[in-house]
């Protein structure tokens, strides 16, 4: 059989089983499944914030709960979610005749050499008589992406 004969019948087949609805959609979900999969793991992994975004999101919202699950375990065992969530409530009472708002914004990150990162952030406070105040802090991460330390200046 010659090379293009052998073309030829290879086309035949394959044009035969295409034309055949089930094995068209076998081929299709073989071939399309796959790559659906790993193309919404990518976009997912892409889109989650990391921890560190959590936590200063936590900061700014207020919300002990979501900035507690941010941190390391061992942080975790140190502060009990209770206790956060209580300081932070506080905190929010404190400030609730100010009309104090705050925003924060992501400035960059810097790999740590055993792993891990310090990214950094700008808060910014606003009162409504015009009033602004700035802090930077610092985001120091575990390789694991949780929260190890917080500082600020």
């Amino acid at each position: 059989m010659s090379q293009s004969s052998f073309q030829y019948h290879f086309q035949s087949i394959i044009w035969h089983i295409l034309r055949s609805p089930v094995i068209l959609l076998g081929v299709l979900a073989v071939l399309v499944v796959p790559a659906y999969v790993m193309g919404t793991r990518w976009a997912a992994q892409a889109t989650a914030p990391a921890p560190a975004d959590l936590f200063m999101q936590s900061v700014v919202k207020r919300d002990g709960n979501l900035g507690w699950h941010q941190l390391c375990p061992a942080l975790q065992a140190q502060e009990p979610l209770a206790a956060l969530t209580s300081q932070v409530e506080q905190q929010r009472i404190a400030e609730s005749g100010e009309g104090l708002t705050l925003t924060v914004d992501y400035i960059g990150a810097y790999p740590r050499p055993h792993g891990g990162q310090i990214r950094l952030y700008v808060v910014t406070a606003h009162r409504p008589n015009g009033w602004v105040q700035q802090r930077t802090y610092s985001v120091y991460t575990q390789a694991s992406g949780c929260v190890e330390n917080v500082t600020n200046s």
